[in-house]
């Protein structure tokens, strides 16, 4: 076992156990997930389960987990395992990625030591401000220009689901081999009123594109936050993503 909040420590960490078993088992957040998928992408003699043990726990939606320790433990014994296709970006893998304002809340999250319901409030209220500060970019899939103006958040994936089972992007699935991108572009009233949607598992205003590559660019000189599988990754003015077929197998109730 191991306990950190120290990415790098944890790929480390992992990548010097991980060969010579067939399945590793991960109990943490997605972010912590998101760490084996970057160890165990290229090993198809490894296969992955998740006992979902952070605060949003948004794969265990798309997997279809149960909440009782002994009922996870069953589906992990039971080994339905399917390949999963992940997005590439920054040299990293993950199920989901947004660029924009949920970036700063993840950040500020992280930054203020992640304290579950109460720090995610904060991070959320810290955050609203920024709402009305819009950033200016284009986005491009496969090359076609999707969306030019300001965005509130940008949003890639191949799962419906983010943190505490929101929908953010219905339609996207682990196994089409392209990723679904949706640009939510506000203003603040509109970006709300799709978060409502979320909640409730409505499809969103936003409209859905599939791409094998997504390219995001910032117009108006400011860096763009980003965030992987709920974890910070970092500000730039530019950010492609890239699907990657297959990349891991995943346990779950696939059905």
């Amino acid at each position: 076992m191991t306990a950190t909040r120290d990415r790098d420590e944890l790929v480390a960490w992992l990548a010097d156990r991980i060969d010579g078993y067939a399945t590793a088992v991960i109990a943490g957040g997605d972010g912590s997930l998101g760490v084996a998928y970057n160890v165990a992408s290229g090993r198809t003699d490894v296969t992955l389960g998740y006992i979902p043990a952070g605060f949003g726990n948004a794969t265990s939606h798309l997997l279809r987990l149960p909440r009782e320790p002994e009922a996870i433990a069953e589906v992990l014994a039971a080994g339905d395992a399917r390949p999963v296709d992940l997005v590439e970006v920054d040299g990293r893998l993950a199920l989901f990625a947004g660029a924009g304002w949920d970036a700063l809340v993840a950040a500020r999250y992280a930054a203020d030591g992640a304290r579950r319901l109460p720090g995610w409030a904060m991070a959320v209220a810290r955050s609203a401000p920024d709402l009305w500060r819009r950033p200016l970019v284009e986005v491009r899939a496969d090359g076609w220009l999707v969306h030019r103006g300001p965005i509130e958040l940008v949003v890639v994936g191949t799962t419906p689901f983010y943190g505490r089972g929101l929908q953010v992007n219905p339609g996207a699935r682990p196994d089409a081999g392209r990723a679904r991108l949706r640009v939510y572009p506000g203003p603040a009233h509109r970006f709300l009123i799709e978060a409502g949607r979320w909640v409730f598992r409505l499809s969103p205003r936003a409209r859905p594109v599939d791409a094998s590559t997504v390219e995001i660019h910032s117009l108006d000189e400011r860096g763009l936050p980003l965030q992987a599988d709920g974890d910070a990754v970092g500000v730039r003015r530019r950010w492609s993503f890239a699907i990657r077929p297959q990349a891991v197998r995943l346990i779950g109730r696939w059905g």
